[in-house]
């Protein structure tokens, strides 16, 4: 259970992008073969799309390989490597709030308004942005934590 929970994004976000994957090919296969576009697709895939995205977002926070540009600062001496690490790090934990709050916001405006190809409230799409900022949230705390700890 603990692998999954570690790897939660990658499995999530393959699935998704798998699944997504499939659908578009067969949207593909029904309008070329058959001439009979699937309404649903186009919508079903946007969604996947979005939550892939975020997934792959919150992967790439967990393992810390988003960009940050190391050559300024590996020039510096190290105490003030690690300020600029901390400041770095206390910044990306004030967007990622933000973002959550934001998500929100946005979520609950899209309540009324509706995906009519697949019949359900575009709130679900933009929910990802919350959600997986909740995530995000998690992973850096941890990753952060871990960091710490490895330190002392």
């Amino acid at each position: 259970m603990k692998k999954f929970i570690d790897n939660l994004e990658e499995y999530i976000g393959g699935s998704m992008f798998l699944l997504m994957l499939i659908v578009l090919v067969v949207q593909i296969l029904s309008r070329q073969l058959f001439n009979a576009p699937l309404r649903w697709s186009e919508g079903l895939a946007k969604f996947l799309f979005v939550y892939v995205g975020y997934f792959g977002v919150s992967a790439s926070l967990k393992e810390n390989s988003h960009v940050y540009i190391e050559f300024f600062v590996e020039q510096m001496p190290e105490k003030v490597q690690k300020i600029i690490d901390v400041a770095i790090q206390i910044m990306i934990l004030f967007i990622l709030v933000i973002m959550f709050y934001i998500g929100v916001q946005i979520t609950i405006r899209k309540v009324p308004v509706e995906i009519v190809s697949l019949g359900i409230s575009y709130s679900y799409m933009y929910a990802a942005l919350p959600a997986i900022s909740l995530l995000m949230i998690y992973r850096h705390v941890e990753r952060n934590i871990k960091k710490i700890r490895k330190e002392i």
